[in-house]
């Protein structure tokens, strides 16, 4: 971790890690063209079908060894390709020419932006209460294997990212307000824990806790008392998030798709929205010696 002169601003990276990635892959991605993205936009990594292809033994290992690495990375610097290795994951066991492609493509990116770390640059206060905003997304049916969703979650502490997840769910949502639901739940959890552990080391924090959600339909369902036997097999998770929302524990806000800052946790999205959102999460440590 690096501060600034004024101890307000930090970059927070793992060079040890990303050395290691060049000593392992860096000659295998020299000739490779720099990508601006993670991930290839739209790419969805799936379950090699019965008679393809797959990677010998020999390289199969190559490429748990290298998602494993970044894999670490994304667990403490660069909530800004979460979503890419998350898909890696999917085929540790089994995977493709395309995917080992497809890694190589990644951590020749996070090469390319090896001075890139974790953005920790809080929020003046103007009062005693602290500040925390979680933004929730989710991917409806992205998964084309099985048609789970993929949520994604990032919660900001004062201005500066905390806790970020993309994750698959763990069932099929029969609607986009569902996996949404679904999704915001999983963050609601996220915040009851942070506020339990500032609340134990005596931060009072400023509630209702704003929790950004860009789906009406989700809002609905968390704020009101009726539903429908749609509904049933996610029963619990609404009664969860509607009596915190009663409690004014939490509070869902709509926020438009554009602007949701956990869109790129939930598939590989497009130059223009990466750029946009990650620049909240990570930026240059050549920044602090501007």
């Amino acid at each position: 971790m690096k501060f600034n002169g004024a101890g307000t601003k930090a970059w927070l990276g793992q060079p040890h890690l990303i050395k290691k990635l060049e000593q392992t892959f860096g000659d295998e991605v020299s000739s490779m063209k720099k990508y601006k993205t993670p991930g290839t936009p739209g790419f969805s990594v799936q379950r090699p079908k019965e008679g393809q292809d797959t990677l010998s033994a020999e390289k199969q290992k190559v490429f748990q060894s290298g998602t494993g690495m970044i894999l670490y990375l994304v667990k403490h610097s660069r909530p800004d390709i979460a979503n890419a290795v998350r898909e890696l994951t999917k085929v540790m066991d089994k995977a493709t020419d395309r995917d080992m492609n497809e890694m190589l493509r990644l951590i020749k990116h996070v090469l390319d932006t090896k001075d890139i770390g974790l953005k920790i640059e809080p929020k003046a206060l103007n009062t005693l209460l602290w500040n925390i905003v979680m933004w929730s997304d989710s991917d409806w049916g992205g998964d084309k294997d099985n048609r789970l969703s993929v949520s994604g979650m990032a919660l900001f502490v004062c201005g500066v990212l905390t806790v970020w997840r993309s994750k698959q769910q763990k069932s099929v949502a029969l609607s986009s307000s569902e996996a949404e639901l679904v999704a915001a739940s999983e963050a609601v959890k996220e915040v009851l824990f942070v506020l339990q552990v500032l609340n134990s080391i005596g931060i009072t924090v400023e509630t209702p806790v704003i929790v950004r959600v860009d789906n009406m339909g989700a809002i609905f369902m968390a704020e009101n008392a009726s539903s429908s036997t749609r509904m049933r097999h996610i029963h619990i998770r609404w009664h969860f998030t509607r009596n915190l929302t009663r409690d004014k524990v939490i509070k869902i806000v709509f926020c438009k798709s554009a602007d949701n800052k956990s869109d790129g946790l939930t598939k590989n999205v497009s130059t223009d929205i990466h750029e946009r959102h990650s620049a909240d999460f990570v930026f240059d440590k050549c920044e602090l010696d501007a």
